[in-house]
């Protein structure tokens, strides 16, 4: 082997090292999310549901039912319209929402 080839190897040994030493030291981030206290019941989540328009889910931890508010379309009127709720517990169970 000339010097040039072995340089090469080398150069590409400490590199291989390097990525396994950064893929053994790099965790995903951890998803964290603020306490709840169980007496309330409830957890509430704002999401976006179309182009621009959100929702607000209310999850009654309890009854195992989500709610979901949308905002009035009337602009003179802002306030969130109840558009009903989703049986979690049916929805989750084998064959649910069926």
């Amino acid at each position: 082997m000339n010097k040039r080839t072995l340089t090469t190897l080398l150069v590409g040994l400490n590199l291989t090292m390097l990525a396994a030493l950064i893929l053994a030291a790099w965790r995903p981030p951890v998803a964290v999310a603020q306490p709840v206290p169980l007496a309330s019941n409830y957890l509430m989540v704002a999401a976006e549901i179309r182009d621009g328009s959100d929702a607000l889910y209310v999850f009654d931890l309890a009854k195992r039912r989500m709610h979901v508010f949308v905002p009035n379309v009337d602009q003179n009127n802002r306030r969130l319209v109840y558009e009903g709720f989703r049986d979690l517990e049916r929805d989750f169970r084998p064959g649910g929402g069926r």
